[in-house]
């Protein structure tokens, strides 16, 4: 377990390193120290293994290296209980991950996707609805794999958690003549949403900003009846 997650965490500098180095990259000094943060505490149980140095000069990063500290002693031991038999470690260990994994769906199946509790009353709204939530699990569980392609790997929670930080905002105003304006804007996504966005090969902002304006709402005529 050890070796998988230096594994990540390594990954984790590499793409750090890619973002000082790659032109238009996270190269401000405050926003890498940000980015390595956020990797220290997704993989606690390993970052104290590293020893991290990163330069900088007039505020923009230049470089980042690491090297594993030896002898360090890591306190306790994990150990998985099966009963399996004639499986190597390597084995067990992905169907324990598997099993995680389905645990997970569950959970999300239930909580964020709203599969329970069901309130229909008939059979074929009940089945409509779990269908509905299995088919909402299908592209939850695609966009999970690509970004743990590319080595993200947080669960559905957290990944809804940051995507809500970036809004849509709708100002509303009017005319002398009557009538009505409307200006939408996208705000900037934080690092950690930009990072999804690339992962998954979508733009940033889906607009900067849209106008529309909409003419004067003339009286209408004969609006009521009357009964006299």
């Amino acid at each position: 377990m050890e070796e998988e997650l230096s594994k990540r965490y390594e990954e984790g500098l590499e793409s750090i390193k890619r973002g000082i180095e790659r032109k238009g990259g996270i190269k401000r000094i405050e926003k890498v120290y940000e980015r390595l943060g956020r990797l220290k505490e997704r993989y606690p149980s390993v970052n104290r293994l590293y020893e991290v140095k990163i330069k900088e000069k007039d505020g923009i990063a230049t470089e980042i290296k690491w090297k594993r500290v030896e002898g360090v002693k890591v306190p306790g031991a994990y150990f998985i209980r099966t009963t399996l038999k004639g499986e190597d470690e390597e084995t067990i260990w992905k169907i324990y991950n598997t099993l995680r994994e389905i645990e997970g769906t569950f959970r999300v199946l239930k909580s964020d996707l709203k599969m329970r509790p069901v309130f229909h009353q008939k059979d074929i709204y009940s089945e409509a609805h779990i269908y509905g939530s299995i088919l909402a699990y299908m592209v939850v569980n695609t966009i999970r794999q690509k970004l743990k392609a590319k080595g993200i790997r947080d669960d559905w929670s957290n990944i809804v958690r940051r995507m809500n930080t970036q809004k849509l905002i709708t100002s509303e105003m009017k005319t002398r003549t009557g009538r009505t304006i409307y200006i939408k804007k996208c705000s900037k996504p934080i690092v950690r949403v930009r990072e999804i966005y690339h992962a998954l090969n979508y733009k940033e902002c889906p607009f900067f900003q849209k106008k529309s304006v909409l003419p004067k709402r003339e009286n209408r005529k004969n609006e009521s009846l009357d009964t006299s």
